[in-house]
């Protein structure tokens, strides 16, 4: 009897440390976070003021809430503006307890402003979308899939689309670029994307000045029994081996959150599909800002080849 209890009490505790690792990294309580105020990473950057001026330009833009379901059953949400119909749609994703309108405000902004038709997503376990677990792409990567098949019920399948994401949303569309994406899909931009989901939650231990090689494995665990997915399932790089669309990856130089070489090991595993550019003394999701005008070209040129 003495055996059980001890037997209990060893299984009790580590399924309590494995829910504290799995509430610290992976679920999203929503409440505690800020649709449009700038992230407190930006508290002393000198472009603060600008993202948060274009932060409440983004909010005060009208727009139509559409809803679609993922493959696990969620109610997915997102902002719809109508723009011109002869232009490609854009389906954009945001980063990792993030905002559309926060993470969104850069180029999202500018596209709605040139009349593109664009869908800005709460990706799940934020805001309108339901769920509390975040996989860091793993299971978004199939809401990818179902808001392009809600776009092609909405709009049709000869209607243009091009995939956008940053940071989680970035690695996010990457991991969804395997063959089996619809032939209106014209191509994919990530905007400094991590590689793999082990690789940056590593990299953020690291940081945090824990043993990354300690933590993950209580990390994996708990991701397994807690959120109940397997965080090591697949990643953007692999992804992308076998990607048939074009790719632009774009990353700012002075990354220290997600560091410029996990988009360097992206686009080497498929050089063929892939190209990458980056932003000298740009910071993590900052490289719209640093330098504007090589975006927009980039992105232009990149679309001028795969319209």
């Amino acid at each position: 009897m003495l055996a059980i209890l001890i037997i209990a009490a060893v299984v009790i505790l580590l399924l309590a440390v494995l829910y504290v690792f799995y509430y610290r990294v992976f679920y999203s309580p929503k409440k505690d976070m800020s649709e449009t105020v700038s992230p407190r990473s930006l508290s002393r950057h000198i472009y603060r003021d600008l993202v948060q001026e274009r932060i409440g330009e983004l909010d005060a833009l009208p727009c139509q809430l559409i809803h679609t379901r993922s493959d696990d059953g969620l109610r997915l949400s997102a902002r719809y503006y109508e723009g011109n119909e002869d232009k490609p749609l854009f389906l954009c994703f945001h980063g990792y307890r993030g905002s559309a309108l926060r993470d969104l405000s850069g180029f999202g902004l500018h596209l709605i402003q040139q009349n593109y038709p664009v869908i800005l997503i709460d990706e799940r376990a934020h805001w309108r979308s339901e769920g509390h677990t975040i996989t860091f792409g793993i299971k978004e990567r199939y809401d990818v899939m179902s808001w392009i098949n809600c776009a092609n019920r909405r709009f049709g399948t000869d209607k243009p689309i091009y995939l956008y994401g940053i940071s989680m949303g970035g690695a996010s569309v990457l991991m969804a670029s395997g063959p089996e994406l619809p032939e209106n899909i014209r191509g994919i931009i990530a905007d400094c994307p991590f590689n793999s989901p082990k690789d940056i939650i590593k990299h953020v231990c690291r940081r945090m000045r824990f043993k990354p090689d300690l933590c993950w494995p209580f990390i994996w665990l708990s991701a397994l029994i807690w959120g109940r997915f397997r965080i090591n399932a697949t990643s953007a790089a692999r992804e992308v081996q076998n990607a048939k669309k074009p790719i632009l990856i774009i990353h700012g130089e002075a990354d220290t959150f997600v560091p410029m070489r996990m988009s360097q090991e992206v686009a080497q595993a498929n050089p063929a599909m892939t190209e990458m550019h980056t932003v000298p003394e740009a910071g993590h999701g900052l490289s719209f800002y640093y330098d504007t005008d090589s975006y927009l070209t980039w992105i232009k040129e990149f679309m001028e080849k795969t319209t």
